[in-house]
């Protein structure tokens, strides 16, 4: 497997910027809040970087970019949810989802529906997980989940792997009770179903494969909203974290205040930003930040020093995401790399092979998910990691 997207919405501050980055076709923010640094979702208490931050809304769809090129037919993916209110799930067909696309539309969804008889689930409303290609439900959830109790400590960890073919297709999931979104929690434990997962027809679109990946908060109900969390997609390519990761959780590396946030080399020109950290701290209203660096002079480059991270433990470091964005001044067309720093050891700045491209005064946004140190080709070390710079390149 490979892994392609990492989510935790922590260093997200505006639905503009959210908007930017998830640029699929299916994105609809709606009126989607930014819910981080929320000690209640704390699981201990190290320092600000570990407390939970999770998107939530109750019309919300983030469609990300093009994961792959060309496609991939077998993908996992792994998140926490929870809700305010499981009565969002009673009515209707419209209900929370994630999905699997390729350019042509939707291949295959896994959606929740509502569940509770009052003989074997009592005194609450429950819920459980279908699979739906286009409007044919092929089978669901044998085990269902409350909503309704104490909803800060009501997260499950969720992962499913799918398989995208018209007979040979497939499905499986598991899950773990971890109450709060950051938590361990116990086992995981496997789904069981209500009809046959494998040996199916997952494909609904006339070629076969998945390039992109859709979460749905849609509630179809005002003012009752669901939340995902600490999200993880791999597909079937490569050979690091092969299958399930289990329980992941996604946490942010910020720009350290100290120094005004210069890394090693800083040859961009601060615009209106009075330093480094000013100039690439994401603002709390609109993406089109006055306070910027700018560069006209090909492969000068801009690194930013961090904060370390209380977190993470060295040997669970499955990959790191590093977004970009950026515009053109005026006109004409630009590529911006993504530049990655070790401080110790190799003290030199190397590209990932990813690149942001611009091409009008717009901003735009772009992502790279890394699964090995780029300064080193292996896996990430955790030292390496709570010291590294990173930063971007004018490559003209």
């Amino acid at each position: 497997m490979t892994l392609r997207w990492l989510e935790g919405f922590d260093n997200v501050r505006n639905n503009d910027a959210l908007g930017r980055l998830y640029n699929g076709s299916s994105t609809s923010l709606g009126a989607l809040p930014i819910l981080g640094n929320d000690p209640a979702e704390d699981r201990g208490g190290v320092s600000d970087a570990i407390y939970d931050s999770c998107a939530t809304d109750d019309e919300a769809i983030l469609h990300t970019p093009t994961l792959v090129a060309p496609v991939s037919n077998t993908w996992i993916v792994g998140f926490a949810m929870r809700s305010d209110d499981a009565s969002i799930l009673v009515t209707g067909t419209t209900a929370p989802y994630v999905a699997f696309h390729n350019s042509s539309g939707e291949q295959l969804r896994i959606q929740v529906y509502q569940d509770s008889p009052a003989s074997t689930k009592p005194y609450g409303l429950y819920y459980g997980w279908r699979i739906m290609r286009g409007a044919t439900e092929i089978a669901r959830t044998d085990q269902r989940f409350t909503l309704v109790d104490n909803t800060t400590r009501a997260w499950v960890y969720f992962e499913f792997k799918v398989t995208i073919d018209n007979t040979l297709g497939s499905v499986e999931g598991r899950f773990r009770n971890i109450k709060m979104a950051n938590n361990k929690g116990p086992a995981h434990e496997t789904f069981t179903w209500d009809n046959a997962v494998s040996s199916i027809d997952t494909q609904d679109q006339a070629t076969a494969g998945v390039d992109s990946f859709v979460l749905s908060f849609n509630t179809g109900t005002a003012a009752r909203d669901v939340g995902f969390d600490n999200l993880y997609v791999c597909d079937s390519s490569g050979t690091k974290n092969n299958d399930f990761l289990g329980k992941c959780i996604v946490t942010p590396h910020h720009i350290t205040t100290t120094g005004g946030g210069d890394g090693d080399t800083v040859d961009w020109t601060l615009a209106t930003a009075i330093s480094t950290e000013d100039a690439w701290q994401e603002p709390a209203t609109s993406v089109e930040d006055p306070d910027r660096l700018t560069s006209d002079t090909p492969l000068q480059i801009h690194l930013a020093a961090m904060i370390g991270i209380d977190l993470i433990d060295a040997a669970d470091i499955v990959g790191v995401r590093m977004d970009l964005y950026g515009r053109m001044e005026t006109s004409g067309s630009l590529d911006i790399g993504f530049m990655w720093r070790k401080t110790t050891g190799t003290p030199a700045q190397v590209e990932s092979g990813a690149v942001l491209s611009v091409s009008s005064t717009t901003v735009t946004a772009a992502s790279v998910i890394a699964e090995d140190d780029p300064n080193t080709s292996t896996d990430w070390v955790y030292a390496d990691l709570n010291t590294a710079q990173f930063g971007a390149q004018n490559k003209g």
